[in-house]
């Protein structure tokens, strides 16, 4: 996922100051938490933390209920989105997984989906010896409260802690972005299962297209007396995830044949749209008339309504003046109708423009 959709994100999240402060703050863990010849860049870990940052706010106080394992389904529609009976048959459980590495935590694969386009992932993280750590997200902050943990109590991560004797940990467990699946960023949630288990929820677009998949996820554990990168403990975690989604392919083309958009900005070719039990996924293919680099695209209805998106991400390439390029976006699964819209929004001032409305080609 590059800059230009990273910004569309972060812009309509309204990510407030104080979260891109927290994001900062994070990265100085994590870049201590991840080797640089392994490909964790900056800028994607950013990218990646926004994404969370603006899930979790999403998702709102009912994330952290106490309750148990809820999976990818709950973590899913816990973010605004609907998992269909369809998904829910697809996902699999406890596959088989390959471990390797030196920790004091144990990292265990629960639950995975994938489509064409999509994966999704539950990992249970286990301490080896209970009743010793806290562990807590490696966005949290010791002057956090608990609760965002999904632990009920009044008190900060670090009071919390501090009462009753535990060392806390802070963890991470995501994809592999160097892996064979083609992922740029994730986005994420965690919740607390017990003081010392806590259930980590990934999901990403990716570009292999494979019917059968090498997962791969890491994940990292680092103690409060860690100094640099070799004190921080990683595991990698291997499994096959076979792609059992059947799609239902869609192509829409301008009604009027011009596709002109976004004040004469933008001319709309047309837009391909994948139907899976998981998600609609949406590749617009448009040719930018004149330089801008806030121009963002939305699918609507005929009315102008813009579709819901989802938690699955998407691709935005850098368009160059008068060359066609793709706009990748994936929504909530819906119907899709005979007729949708394509609406041209600039992000930096905030103007949406009237929609080029497609109908379906035959």
């Amino acid at each position: 996922m590059d800059d230009k959709l990273f910004d569309i994100f972060s812009e309509e999240t309204e990510v407030p100051e104080c979260v891109l402060r927290r994001v900062d703050e994070t990265l100085e863990t994590i870049e201590n938490s991840a080797e640089s010849d392994r490909g964790y860049q900056r800028k994607n870990w950013k990218r990646s933390l926004i994404l969370t940052f603006a899930a979790v706010m999403a998702f709102g106080a009912t994330v952290f209920a106490a309750e148990k394992y809820i999976g990818i389904s709950g973590f899913f529609q816990e973010a605004g989105n609907k998992m269909s009976e369809e998904a829910k048959g697809l996902i699999e459980k406890d596959p088989v997984q390959q471990e390797d590495g030196d920790s004091i935590l144990t990292y265990t694969v629960k639950e995975a989906l994938c489509d064409k386009n999509s994966v999704q992932v539950v990992v249970e993280v286990t301490a080896k010896e209970r009743g010793k750590y806290l562990l807590a997200g490696q966005d949290a902050l010791n002057e956090d409260p608990v609760r965002n943990l999904g632990i009920e109590s009044d008190k900060t991560i670090e009071e919390y802690a501090a009462e009753k004797g535990l060392t806390i940990v802070k963890v991470g467990a995501s994809f592999d972005f160097d892996s064979d699946l083609g992922i740029e960023t994730a986005v994420g949630n965690y919740r607390n299962l017990e003081d010392d288990v806590v259930d980590f929820y990934s999901s990403a677009a990716k570009t292999n297209e494979s019917k059968n998949l090498t997962v791969s996820c890491i994940g990292t554990a680092t103690l409060p007396d860690a100094k640099c990168v070799d004190d921080v403990m990683r595991t990698n975690i291997t499994f096959q995830l076979e792609d059992k989604s059947q799609g239902k392919n869609m192509t829409y083309v301008p009604v009027d044949g011009e596709g002109i958009t976004a004040d004469g900005k933008v001319k709309i070719l047309s837009a391909y749209i994948e139907k899976t039990e998981v998600s609609n996924y949406v590749t617009i293919h448009y040719i930018l008339l004149e330089g801008s680099d806030s121009i963002s695209l939305d699918v609507t209805d005929v009315d102008g309504n813009v579709w819901k998106s989802s938690n699955l991400g998407g691709y935005a390439e850098v368009a160059e003046v008068g060359k066609e390029a793709t706009f990748q976006i994936s929504y909530q699964k819906t119907d899709l109708p005979n007729e949708i819209g394509i609406r041209g929004y600039d992000y930096e001032t905030d103007t949406a423009y009237e929609i080029v409305k497609m109908k379906l080609k035959k």
